[in-house]
């Protein structure tokens, strides 16, 4: 197999994996939206660039060492960028419920000081 060839598989894979793995993100509700919109217009993406490419002399360019390497680079990379959007979703979402929280706190206090005024005007 020609290194052209394991280049291309490898994007198709990567590109496909990643967009099941978007979707499932998204319906667990561990990635928003936006997130989860990008990561799918990426992987689409390579999945179109896999399959319309074709690097046919990447053979003199890069051996099959070489090109394994820059696969797990590649790999790790996205991993690691993976890793931070899903980090930053989950952070942006207990953000999000906590100022829902404070907000009900802010209002539970105030009807506490009205009463409390309340009180003081009554002695």
């Amino acid at each position: 197999m020609a290194s052209g060839d394991i280049l291309r598989l490898f994007v198709i894979v990567a590109g496909a994996y990643m967009l099941v793995k978007a979707v499932l993100s998204l319906a667990k509700r561990k990635m928003t939206e936006p997130f989860c919109l990008a990561w799918a217009l990426l992987s689409t993406l390579m999945i179109f660039s896999g399959v319309l490419l074709n690097p046919s002399q990447l053979d003199r360019y890069i051996s099959t060492r070489g090109l394994v390497l820059i696969i797990i680079v590649v790999s790790g990379i996205l991993w690691g960028l993976w890793f931070i959007s899903t980090q930053v979703s989950i952070l942006k979402r207990r953000n999000q419920e906590m100022a829902m929280q404070i907000s009900l706190l802010n209002n539970d206090c105030e009807k506490i000081l009205k009463e409390l005024e309340k009180l003081k005007k009554e002695k």
